[in-house]
């Protein structure tokens, strides 16, 4: 099991788990409370979310909020959606552990019960949620599928599992590709893992904790783009979270985040006095350091630059979320979907060298 010591600080972190209340949901669960984000894990009955309640014991802080809700369909998952935006004020990450497991029959052998049950059904719930959430993530989240193994080794008589799984993967592709680098979509490929309610005791396979280490450093490492990660052992999970924490930015550290907004016709002006009424709340932020808004020189109706300087990635998250009530007042006058603005971080400058020429230090301006 990891050491919540070891687990990067999200406070103000909104994250949905879709599939919490599972055997490895419950890990992820775990890992995202310790780091001091809110959790919210919809479950179908109020009965499950209190025996939940109970396994989570200590660890079901205030943070944790369950919602007896049906996801798995479309109208379902929006409405979740909109549940957490009004309950939290916004979506930062999504990590969706949501799966089960089907078996007995080779592939000539099923029916369309089987069918409808272990491949469309899993599936449509894993389109239901990314179709809800995807759009709404704030900048810097992630959207995090959680995958077992058998999407890429088949397994005989599981055979629609393997195939459910793997048609998953390529969702995350297909997603990434959509996405244009506005959103990052992981997903983590599962071996066997030692959850509460099957410990082999065999140290080597990775651990439902681990899992959800994993998890929170992905959302924790915003300059990593979306990938698969395989944790099938320890030591691939290890592995993983030594890249992902090695790659996290530093907290000290100041972001610059830069958006162009294109105007609708007629609507520049508009636009314009928004973004002015917006300015005094965004600077009196905490770790807000600089806000201004500009436009080409000598160009009275093109497009308009927001340049924003934040004391910290923590810092420009938080303001995420407060002005995530203003997106779609703002979207409603641009000629284009409004996109997340990009980060800008400082580069790392050599140390001064000595012995330049006559022995001066040389400096890097």
């Amino acid at each position: 099991m990891h050491s919540i010591t070891t687990l990067p600080d999200l406070p103000g972190r909104r994250v949905v788990v879709p599939g919490g209340t599972g055997a490895v949901g419950e890990g992820v669960v775990r890992s995202y409370l310790a780091a001091g984000a809110d959790v919210l894990v919809p479950t179908r009955t109020q009965e499950r979310a209190e025996e939940f309640r109970r396994v989570l014991g200590d660890a079901a802080t205030d943070h944790l909020h369950l919602v007896v809700h049906d996801y798995t369909t479309f109208a379902g998952a929006e409405q979740l959606a909109d549940e957490m935006q009004r309950r939290l004020g916004g979506i930062d990450d999504v990590v969706a552990p949501i799966g089960g497991w089907w078996a007995g029959k080779r592939l000539w052998e099923i029916d369309e019960s089987d069918w409808q049950s272990a491949f469309v059904g899993l599936a449509a719930a894993h389109v239901a949620v990314l179709r809800a959430f995807l759009p709404r993530l704030n900048a810097g989240g992630a959207y995090t599928l959680i995958v077992g193994e058998s999407a890429l080794t088949p397994v005989p008589g599981s055979g629609l599992v393997s195939m459910e799984q793997a048609a998953l993967l390529m969702m995350r592709q297909v997603l990434q590709a959509e996405a244009a680098g506005r959103q990052r979509v992981f997903a983590l490929v599962l071996g066997p893992v030692r959850t509460r309610l099957a410990d082999s005791g065999d140290p080597d396979r990775v651990s439902a904790d681990q899992v959800g280490a994993v998890a929170v450093a992905v959302s924790a490492a915003a300059a990593v783009d979306g990938r698969e990660i395989l944790l099938r052992g320890r030591a691939e999970a290890d592995q993983a979270l030594a890249l992902l924490q090695g790659a996290q930015p530093v907290s000290t550290g100041t972001v610059v985040a830069v958006s162009t907004m294109e105007a609708k016709n007629g609507r520049r002006e508009d636009l314009v006095e928004v973004l002015a009424e917006l300015a005094p709340q965004i600077r009196a932020e905490p770790g807000c350091l600089h806000y201004s808004v500009h436009r080409a020189r000598g160009d009275a109706d093109g497009p308009l630059l927001a340049i924003q300087v934040f004391a910290s990635i923590e810092a420009f998250t938080q303001h995420s979320a407060s002005v995530a009530a203003q997106i779609p007042r703002i979207a409603a006058l641009l000629a284009t979907s409004p996109v997340p603005p990009t980060l800008f971080e400082p580069v790392p400058q050599p140390a001064p060298t000595e012995g330049v020429g006559n022995g001066e230090k040389s400096h890097v301006c």
